[in-house]
């Protein structure tokens, strides 16, 4: 496996603008935070990861791209301790409170950008790693540091063949192509195949829903294009017409259908 090329392919294009983008992951904080949804005994990505990782009291855990913590907190019952970073403030002060608030004292949230994160403190230290559908896994530099981080799992979940029912006509507004995590799904494989490993695959459908604020709104999606894009004023003023034409009540509700795959593999001891 060339390794080479897949790192000259597989490139981070979102850290245009990165205050617009953690602004946006900001202002969506408390949609994000531990509910009923992530629970061990039900939530799907935690029944994978519990069946593939012999989950005990003397583990290290790490997070990465963690929100507001709803995964590590979930985890922190099984595990020594979880770790979860993620580069937007509110998301991290999200997952302190919830933690706070259900007495869970061996889980730590910190404010880091993976992406932008130089230094090795975090090589080999956590004895499982995991993404679970986050933008700081974007290329192959955040992935082969993922890959450090762990000494015996890790487990990544991106989604692919996705469809944002609002966003994604937005980016036609915006002139942009719609985009897409396929490629990055081959390139994560063939990376940790090239890395010696033997990843293991599976697959889950996925439809999530929200509704915002036209305020809210125009704060997610503006926030989430000028990370990648350089946008003009006019355009800006399209996309919130856009906005304001598909509200309802002053309401915008959208539509996100997904695959969402796990990508397993395990360092051989």
């Amino acid at each position: 496996m060339d390794l080479a090329y897949i790192e000259k392919q597989w490139v981070n294009n979102m850290n245009v603008d990165i205050a617009s983008s953690i602004s946006a992951w900001d202002s969506v904080a408390e949609d994000y935070v531990y509910d009923d949804t992530v629970r061990l005994e039900s939530n799907p990505f935690l029944l994978y990861l519990q069946e593939k990782v012999p989950l005990s009291k003397s583990m290290t855990v790490l997070d990465v791209g963690c929100g507001a913590g709803a995964y590590s907190i979930a985890l922190a019952e099984k595990v020594q301790k979880a770790v979860g970073v993620d580069y937007s403030p509110k998301m991290i002060e999200a997952a302190e409170r919830t933690s706070a608030q259900l007495g869970v004292t061996n889980a730590t949230f910190m404010v880091r950008d993976w992406y932008d994160c130089r230094d090795h403190s975090f090589d080999g230290k956590f004895d499982l790693v995991f993404a679970h559908t986050t933008p700081a896994i974007a290329d192959y530099g955040t992935f082969v540091k993922m890959i450090h981080a762990t000494k015996w799992f890790g487990l990544l979940c991106k989604p692919a063949r996705r469809t944002d029912e609002v966003f994604d006509q937005i980016r036609q507004i915006a002139g942009i192509k719609t985009k897409s995590d396929d490629a990055s799904v081959a390139f994560a494989f063939d990376t940790l195949w090239g890395h010696g490993f033997d990843p293991e695959i599976s697959y889950q459908e996925t439809v999530w829903k929200s509704s915002k604020t036209i305020a809210e709104a125009e704060k997610w999606y503006l926030g989430r294009l000028k990370g990648s894009n350089q946008l003009d004023e006019k355009t800006e003023k399209n996309i919130k017409e856009f906005l304001q034409n598909i509200s309802k009540d002053g309401i915008v509700e959208e539509t996100t259908c997904t695959t969402l795959v796990n990508l397993f593999w395990e360092v051989p001891q």
